[in-house]
C-alpha cells in the first residue's frame, strides 16, 4: 500500500514538473544528475525501507515555496499541503512499525542473555569441567535462537 501511495505522490510531482517546464518553455533544461546525497538516500530506502527517508521528504514538503510563488497554481499549493500530511502519516506508521520490531529485538536479546547466563552459572556452580560449561552455554544460545526463530515463523 505504501508503494501505491508514493507512486501517487510521484505522479503529482510529475504534474508540477510539467507545469514549470511549460512556463519555462525553451529555457527548461533536464535536471542535473542526482547528488551523492540523493543516491545514498535512494540506496537506504531500497535496503532498509522508506522509513529512513520519509522524515526528510516530510521536511521538504513542509518547506514548499509554492504558497508564496505567483506562478504556482492553487492546485499545486493544495497538492503540497496534502503531500505533507500523507508523508507525515507514512513516516509515523513506519516509525511505529520500526519501534515495534526494535522493542521485540531488545526484549528478545535481554531474555536470551538472562536465561543463558542463568543456565551457564547454574551448570558452572556444579563444579563440572570448563568445557562442559562452555558447550552448555553454546547449546543454550542455539536453543534460544532456534526457539525465537520458530516463534517468529509461526506468528507470521
Amino acid at each position: 500500500p505504501e508503494r501505491d501511495i508514493l507512486l501517487g505522490l510521484a505522479q503529482a510531482e510529475h504534474r508540477h514538473e510539467q507545469h514549470w517546464r511549460t512556463l519555462l518553455g525553451e529555457h527548461a533544461r533536464n535536471p542535473p544528475p542526482p547528488s551523492p546525497h540523493r543516491v545514498l538516500l535512494r540506496w537506504l530506502a531500497r535496503v532498509f525501507g522508506s522509513v529512513f527517508v520519509l522524515a526528510l521528504a516530510q521536511r521538504a514538503e513542509s518547506d514548499s515555496p509554492y504558497a508564496k510563488d505567483q506562478h504556482a497554481t492553487a492546485a499545486m499549493v493544495a497538492d503540497e499541503a496534502i503531500h505533507e500530511e500523507v508523508v507525515r502519516g507514512l513516516a509515523s506508521r513506519g516509525r511505529e512499525k520500526l519501534a515495534g520490531g526494535f522493542r521485540a529485538a531488545v526484549f528478545g536479546a535481554n531474555d536470551g542473555l538472562v536465561s543463558n547466563l542463568a543456565l551457564v552459572l547454574g551448570i558452572g556452580a556444579t563444579g563440572v569441567a570448563h568445557q562442559v560449561v562452555l558447550f552448555t552455554g553454546i547449546a543454550g544460545l542455539l536453543a534460544g535462537a532456534l526457539s525465537m526463530a520458530a516463534g517468529e515463523f509461526v506468528s507470521v
